[in-house]
């Protein structure tokens, strides 16, 4: 078991974005310090709350000021992006910081409608399905493309970075499996603990080898006043699609931008997160209970609140040093 972190780099509370990139390096660096497997950062467009947007470059940057972490994409939605430079990108940074690089990928547009608009504005009209760029992608990472003697994405393809698919399905999972590569389930999106077990065993049962990741809403933090404050600033508006797809946005602006600037008819829910809090020990418990049969390899972090001291405080508590690496400690989980 290992704990990891997804940080959305959001602007924190009387913080600029100046302020609010230098914490995410700074949460970086400490994390490694206090013994995180990875440090994911995520791909959001034309969101007033996320500065994200380009996590090649922040993966980079973050790579550049620890040696040791895990430093990844979690993920880079790959409908905005041609696969072949992804994985140009990727190697490279890879090369630069030691084979420390992990790749996830994702389907979610991460951004409003305008957003998409722009970003795939060049994009040909017949783009491929999701699932057969994640496997052209796959494939130029290996050098196992059809033209691979000509066409490369490096002199040196040995070590390139680790895949992970992102999902929340247990068809999504199935493909991973089948694709061999690791699994990151957004149960912080989708939080149907149900679900979870299904598709973790799904996934288990099915993977010759890959790490089977949860991504979950985490905050150590006690009192009901204060509980009740994180879910007041963390409730949402799920979009519901008539062919199944869900999305998630923070304001019911948002949400209004995407019904109308959509073709389809899309349901409009307002939501309250599911969010695992309490003191460090409550939380440890909780983890426990979600993982009893055993199926997770790995729990990441989102810690969704934009107070820096609640951020510092869960980061610090649930440190691998002193809980899961700690010999006292690491029968909790």
């Amino acid at each position: 078991m290992e704990f990891s972190l997804l940080n959305q780099s959001p602007i924190l509370k009387n913080h600029t974005v100046k302020e609010s990139l230098q914490n995410t390096i700074n949460f970086a660096v400490k994390a490694e310090r206090l013994g995180y497997k990875r440090f994911f950062v995520s791909e959001h467009h034309n969101l007033k709350t996320l500065i994200g947007t380009a996590p090649e470059v922040l993966v980079s940057h973050l790579a550049a000021h620890t040696s040791k972490m895990h430093i990844g994409a979690g993920g880079i939605m790959l409908s905005h992006h041609n696969p072949f430079h992804v994985a140009e990108q990727f190697q490279l940074i890879n090369h630069l910081a030691d084979g420390r690089i992990d790749l996830g990928i994702g389907k979610a547009p991460g951004g409003t409608p305008d957003a998409t608009k722009a970003l795939q504005h060049e994009l040909k009209d017949d783009i491929a399905p999701f699932n057969d760029r994640f496997v052209q992608l796959k494939k130029y990472l290996h050098g196992k493309h059809s033209n691979a003697d000509e066409l490369k994405i490096s002199p040196d393809t040995d070590n390139p970075p680790d895949l992970f698919l992102l999902g929340g399905s247990v068809s999504s999972a199935l493909f991973a499996a089948e694709e061999n590569v690791n699994y990151m389930f957004a149960h912080f999106i989708n939080n149907d603990v149900e679900l979870l077990k299904e598709v973790a065993k799904n996934y288990k049962n099915n993977a010759r080898k890959g790490k089977f990741i949860v991504a979950l809403s985490v905050l150590v933090i006690e009192g009901e006043d204060s509980k009740a404050a994180m879910i007041k600033e963390n409730e949402y508006y799920q979009l519901l699609y008539k062919d199944g797809r869900k999305y998630r946005v923070i304001t019911e602006e948002q949400a209004e931008t995407f019904v109308k600037n959509s073709d389809e008819e899309i349901e409009v829910v307002k939501k309250q997160p599911d969010i695992i809090m309490g003191s460090p020990d409550e939380v440890l418990e909780q983890l426990t209970e979600l993982n009893k049969d055993n199926y997770i390899d790995e729990f990441m972090f989102h810690l969704p609140t934009t107070d820096p001291e609640i951020r510092e405080q869960t980061l610090e508590a649930l440190a691998p040093v002193n809980t899961i690496h700690n010999s006292e400690k690491a029968g909790i989980v």
